[in-house]
């Protein structure tokens, strides 16, 4: 491991390496990472390259702002919380990472990372060193493809969550959108996508969607009150997913 990679870990406080039984090739989050086409020997020299895999404690700093950009990393067990910290000691958290999301992008151009990452619960992550991976890329154009396709994808959302919050849309449309998006992300994953968990609290879940705690809570509230989810402690059931879908409409 290089000196980069070893600050990273040394940084997250990494507990334990993750003893995998699975390779790439048999993980159940295979097809969100890899395009389907891949041949075994072209899956092990992806799978070569990841340097680690292991395990970080909730509220593990993965990396800094600004810190030598050296890694992307793919969540395997867990979620992961990207965001800013300002001058003035305030938070903007800008995305939230589940099993089978890669992160770390931002710094692919700059070559440092442009955000904080944080593990919202203990996490498992794959480690891929950039360079290394840039190298198989030479050799896997479809691994190349999927690579920019993913970067596209963490791009759309990201400018999806701005034109949310700069559209001014009530709280009750902002949660709702967020909950039919863990829903849709779940189900990618494998999941359903009228019962998941809230990856994050209910005052990150408000700063992630640019309103007040109180008012998060509130919303939450309503929705039960209504009949549209059930929710217990951090497990939510979406009984009336039409209406959820309506209320994202409002303003």
């Amino acid at each position: 491991m290089d000196n980069q990679l070893a600050t990273l870990a040394v940084d997250a406080g990494v507990v334990c390496d993750h003893d995998f039984d699975v390779s790439c090739d048999t993980c159940r989050l295979r097809s969100l990472c890899l395009p389907a086409n891949l041949r075994p020997e072209e899956v092990a020299a992806l799978e070569s390259v990841i340097e680690k895999r292991p395990t970080y404690p909730a509220r593990s700093v993965v990396y800094k702002d600004q810190q030598p950009f050296a890694a992307l990393f793919a969540v395997v067990s867990g979620a992961v919380k990207t965001y800013k910290l300002h001058s003035d000691g305030k938070v903007s958290i800008v995305g939230c990472h589940l099993p089978g999301d890669i992160f770390g992008f931002s710094g692919v151009d700059s070559k440092r990372y442009l955000t904080n990452a944080m593990t919202l619960e203990d996490s498992c992550l794959c480690v891929i060193p950039f360079a290394d991976l840039e190298e198989v890329c030479r050799e896997v154009p479809e691994l190349q493809s999927q690579l920019l396709q993913l970067m596209s994808h963490r791009i759309i959302d990201y400018q999806q969550h701005v034109a949310q919050l700069a559209g001014k849309k009530m709280a009750q449309s902002r949660l709702a959108a967020f909950l039919l998006g863990l829903g849709a992300r779940s189900l990618r994953h494998g999941g359903c996508d009228q019962q998941f968990q809230l990856p994050m609290s209910g005052q990150d879940i408000a700063n992630y969607l640019g309103i007040r705690t109180e008012t998060c809570s509130r919303e939450f509230a309503r929705l039960v009150k209504a009949g549209v989810i059930a929710k217990r402690n951090r497990k939510i059931t979406v009984l009336d997913q039409q209406q959820l879908r309506a209320m994202v409409c409002q303003r």
